[in-house]
This record gives structure tokens, C-alpha cells and sequence, in this order.
């Protein structure tokens, strides 16, 4: 249950970051186009926003892999003898 929770959690997360971002940037780019054109159109702006938010998965997903890996570690690490396994002389 706790794993289900937890990629819910993390699934949830990675859709909000990602929408927010790719909203202000689409946001930014159309009102850039606007500016630039002086009238509204469909454009490259919209391959600008593909990209924001392929980029924005990427890095959040990077981000919660690093964030398990690190918990893993210091997980791995606490579970050990406390180095009395390893100052065993073993001749």
C-alpha cells in the first residue's frame, strides 16, 4: 500500500510540475509571438511548448530517480554491522 501511495504521490507531483511549467512557458511564448507578429497565428512557439514540456517530464523524473537512489543509499547504509564485518581480520 505504502508503494502504491508513494508512486500516486510522485505520479502527481511529476503532472503538476510539468503542467505548471509548460503553462508559464506556452503562456510566454504565445504572447511573444502576438507581440512579435501583431496578430495571432499559429507558429513555431507551439514546437517551443512540445519541448518545455518533454524537457520538464525529463527533469523531474531525473530528480525523483536521484531523490530514491539517495534514499536507497542511506537506507543500504543504516542496515549494515556498523563495520564490525569489515575489521574482522579474515587470515
Amino acid at each position: 500500500m505504502a508503494l502504491f501511495r508513494r508512486l500516486f504521490v510522485r505520479s502527481l507531483l511529476e503532472a503538476a510540475y510539468i503542467l505548471t511549467v509548460t503553462f508559464a512557458i506556452g503562456k510566454w511564448a504565445v504572447r511573444a509571438a502576438y507581440l512579435e507578429r501583431g496578430y495571432k497565428a499559429f507558429g513555431g512557439e507551439y514546437i517551443l511548448i512540445l519541448m518545455v514540456c518533454w524537457a520538464a517530464g525529463k527533469s523531474i523524473d531525473y530528480l525523483f530517480n536521484t531523490l530514491e537512489e539517495l534514499e536507497y543509499e542511506r537506507n543500504r547504509k543504516k542496515g549494515r554491522s556498523g563495520g564490525a564485518a569489515r575489521k574482522q581480520d579474515n587470515r
